[in-house]
């Protein structure tokens, strides 16, 4: 939940507890805590990280303070680990089937990271697979085939590996 008053996180905090037990639920204590992200450098937490998301406030272009989220740096690298072993395991598959299946792999997580505020972690991502695609085709077995050159020809133009796309805009949840 967020607030404006650190008045009203506060009642709130003392309530939740007294509805969750009537439902017979109850908080974590390690997981609920107010987080103030006005504070001042090294007053306090300044951000946290929820479903795979770094919170934490920024600029709008127009000067305003917004919430704005990235990708939390742990799920990115563990994102980034999880694709390397991948492309390493089915580096052997055929090529066409190896860019459609890993295509699959990369347009979940843009589905679920590509939002505002998030291209350089999707970016970086996206780099990343590029890298370890890379590598590992060079490792099939033989002498190293793929230049820089001809595999960028490979992933933009033969069998094209998705681009970082930003699937869920805040204009678009903002009401006409």
């Amino acid at each position: 939940m967020g607030f404006e008053n650190a008045i009203d996180a506060e009642r709130v905090m003392k309530v939740l507890p007294k509805r969750f037990e009537k439902y017979k639920l109850e908080l974590h204590p390690e997981k609920t805590k107010i987080v103030n992200l006005n504070s001042k450098r090294g007053e306090g937490e300044r951000s946290f990280d929820f479903l795979g998301f770094t919170h934490y406030l920024g600029k709008s272009r127009k000067g305003k303070v917004i919430l704005k989220r990235k990708t939390s740096k742990k799920k990115l690298m563990l994102a980034i680990g999880k694709i390397y072993d991948w492309i390493k395991q089915n580096r052997h598959t055929k090529l066409k089937d190896l860019i459609f299946y890993l295509n699959d792999k990369v347009r979940g997580h843009y589905n679920y990271y590509g939002i505002t505020f998030n291209s350089k972690s999707i970016d970086s991502y996206y780099e990343q697979v590029k890298r370890s695609l890379h590598k590992w085709l060079n490792r099939r077995g033989g002498k190293p085939v793929w230049n820089w050159d001809r595999f960028e020809k490979l992933i933009y133009e033969w069998l094209p590996l998705l681009k970082p796309k930003i699937y869920h805009s805040y204009q678009s949840a903002k009401p006409s």
